[in-house]
């Protein structure tokens, strides 16, 4: 059998626990220690297989050299790509980049709310991780000139924050005040329980964020400093005559605001509602694509060892475990966005027969092209295998499974190196 059908027939085969896993992410959603149990031995194996079937061969060939370019390339390739990858939609595929692209959105949002807020004198009585639970219960509005907010005598439903424009307070139709942006107005109502005590007009055009009842009294019960912020607040409304429009401006605004963004959790589970939130933000054919860039290096390496008379058969073990949860996790966000079964396990046809594709390329480089090229590609797929497991195989299992997948790898890592021990005899 030729060297290149040899590499397509192992491209296939090591790719074919991609449908496996795709049916499994359709069909089954096995328990968090199984998959961190099967992703952790994945790991084990491309590690041993990128060591004794990428880095030993090329360095015998080639020297030291050849491994540093290759790797460093490798490695930057694939985060360079990846990023793109998930920045298009990608990111569902694996739970950990789920949960950087919301992390960055949350900060995004953040930073958005702040840069229109900061000036507003109560907020910064809050602790950052209070401000963090208010930013999402904030709504924004925008009215025209002679828009009534609040009315006098009616009951009160929400609290204002003034980001930009001009109110006129009045009561029984004499004007008492005026109120501008880093202010705040409805809150006594809210405090209270009593009707609104005078009517808030807006003078100019408004941007404003509206706080509704329900979640002012959430926020009220879970933010002490927001009360005793509103409190003083009133007691110097009470001292003035006029409502005083000078803006609050803290000499710490710049480090009150980083310490809200530095507050911003990463490392919480995805709920259900917030997975459908990313489902819906997701592509398909990102997700594919982003997997593809995954398992396009193992199906070079594959073709790499096959094009050399080499068998690589730990590194095909390494391979086709390690598809099963990866494709597993990417077929599920692609259900949750609303890919059809028929369609998901297409894509992953193609994807499989791609992947022998590669394979097969990569025999025939190594026909045309000096060995040492050669190394190089290969130590350039191996740096992206390797910065894969490192990004993403081995810290999700440790997240899923715990301590517990340290066995896991080590039997992974051993297995692989003992089918791959009579090379090296």
């Amino acid at each position: 059998m030729s060297s290149s059908l040899t590499a397509l027939i192992q491209g296939l085969l090591a790719a074919s626990s991609l449908l496996v896993g795709a049916v499994l992410g359709i069909g089954w959603q096995p328990g968090r220690s199984f998959t961190a149990a099967v992703m952790a031995f994945g790991s084990g194996t491309l590690i041993s297989a990128i060591a004794f079937d990428i880095t030993l061969p090329v360095f015998q060939s080639s020297g030291f050299w050849p491994l540093v370019v290759g790797f460093a390339l490798g490695g930057t390739l694939f985060t360079v790509l990846v990023n793109y990858i998930d920045n298009q939609g990608g990111f569902i595929r694996h739970p950990s980049s789920s949960r950087r692209f919301l992390y960055h959105h949350r900060q995004e949002e953040a930073s958005e709310v702040l840069d229109r807020i900061e000036h507003i004198e109560v907020l910064h009585s809050l602790s950052p991780s209070e401000m963090q639970a208010i930013i999402p219960l904030l709504k924004p509005l925008s009215v025209e000139p002679g828009t009534v907010l609040c009315r006098e005598g009616a009951p009160g439903n929400a609290m204002f924050l003034i980001v930009e424009g001009d109110a006129e307070i009045y009561k029984d139709s004499k004007l008492m005040a005026e109120l501008g942006a880093g202010e705040m107005f409805g809150e006594m109502a809210l405090l209270t329980g009593e009707d609104r005590s005078a009517t808030v007009i807006a003078k100019t055009p408004m941007d404003l964020y509206e706080l509704g009842k329900g979640d002012f009294d959430t926020m009220i019960t879970h933010s002490p400093q927001m009360a005793s912020g509103l409190s003083r607040i009133l007691a110097r409304r009470l001292r003035e005559t006029t409502q005083s429009t000078a803006r609050f401006k803290p000499a710490d605004d710049d480090h009150w605001r980083q310490r809200v963004l530095d507050s911003v959790e990463v490392d919480i589970p995805l709920s259900e509602h917030q997975f459908q939130e990313l489902a819906q933000s997701s592509a398909p054919l990102a997700i594919l694509v982003g997997t593809l860039i995954d398992n396009i290096p193992e199906a070079l390496v594959i073709g790499f060892n096959a094009g050399v008379g080499h068998a690589g058969s730990s590194f095909l073990l390494a391979v086709f475990i390690s598809n099963i949860p990866e494709a597993m996790s990417s077929s599920l966000g692609m259900k949750q966005a609303g890919t059809s079964s028929r369609r998901i396990l297409g894509l992953w046809g193609g994807a499989v027969l791609l992947s022998g594709l590669m394979a097969l390329l990569g025999s025939l480089m190594v026909g045309f092209t000096t060995p040492w090229v050669v190394d190089v590609a290969q130590a350039t797929a191996g740096g992206a295998i390797l910065a894969m497991v490192a990004s993403t195989m081995m810290p999700e299992a440790y997240e899923m499974g715990g301590g517990s997948v340290t066995f896991s790898t080590i039997a992974g890592f051993l297995i692989s190196f003992w089918v791959a021990s009579p090379a090296f005899r």
